[in-house]
C-alpha cells in the first residue's frame, strides 16, 4: 500500500509509484529524478524541514510539502 514519501522512516527504502500534482510540481520533482518507477532511501529528515534521500547515486532535499505528493511504495529485505 502505497504512502506519501515525507512517511516513510529514515533508512527504509522504497520504490516511487505516483507523482501526485501540477505540472510545476512534477516537472520539479522529475528534474532530481524523482519520477514513477524510481527507487529511494530516505536518509534523514530535518524537523519541520526538508526530507532528504538518495535516488540512484545522488542526495536530494524535497520540501515537506512536496514530498506529500510522491506516493512510495516501501521495499522490505
Amino acid at each position: 500500500m502505497p504512502i506519501a514519501l515525507d512517511r516513510m522512516t529514515k533508512g527504509s527504502r522504497g520504490r516511487i509509484v505516483e507523482v501526485v500534482g501540477g505540472r510545476g510540481a512534477v516537472l520539479r520533482l522529475s528534474a532530481q529524478g524523482i519520477v514513477p518507477g524510481a527507487t529511494v532511501v530516505k536518509t534523514s529528515e530535518l524537523r519541520g524541514g526538508p526530507v532528504l534521500l538518495r535516488v540512484g547515486g545522488t542526495q536530494v532535499a524535497v520540501g515537506r510539502g512536496l514530498a506529500r505528493h510522491v506516493l512510495v511504495e516501501v521495499i522490505t529485505a
